[in-house]
């Protein structure tokens, strides 16, 4: 075996060493080449993925928005009914009050000794239909 290896000068082995280092580094770099796209493709996905999340994201935070102004506006409206309603509540009760004191104006009113209790009380609503249109 030795006499066959000295039949190729040495730079023939230098040579086909280097051939080999050669065949063994493009091997490594279409491997490698290999891995990289794969890592591109999976890249490229994940930043579609990333648009559409930060694209939902977007169109989420619209809708919450708009949820939010929606629930100032019906705030804003109930304070709004409520304080109409205190008011209107308020403007009742200054009538009713002001109907109880008639009422009890009314009841106050005595009838004259020796009078007809009927025509007194007759008497006595007429009165309080006259007071009531003068107002």
């Amino acid at each position: 075996m030795i006499a066959w290896v000295k039949l190729i000068p040495a730079w023939g082995w230098t040579l086909l060493l280097g051939l080999l280092l050669v065949a063994v580094h493009q091997i490594r770099v279409s491997s490698l080449q290999a891995e990289l796209e794969t890592e591109r493709t999976a890249r490229l996905d994940d930043a579609g993925k990333l648009g559409a999340c930060r694209s939902t994201r977007t169109a989420l935070l619209g809708q919450v928005i708009e949820q939010n102004t929606a629930l100032a506006d019906l705030r804003a409206a109930e304070l709004e009914r409520a304080t109409r309603a205190r008011a209107v509540q308020q403007q009742a009760e200054g009538l009713a009050q002001q109907a109880d004191q008639q009422a009890q104006q009314v009841l106050q009113e005595r009838t004259p000794v020796g009078a007809d209790a009927c025509a007194a009380a007759s008497a006595a609503f007429d009165d309080e239909l006259r007071r009531e249109r003068a107002q």
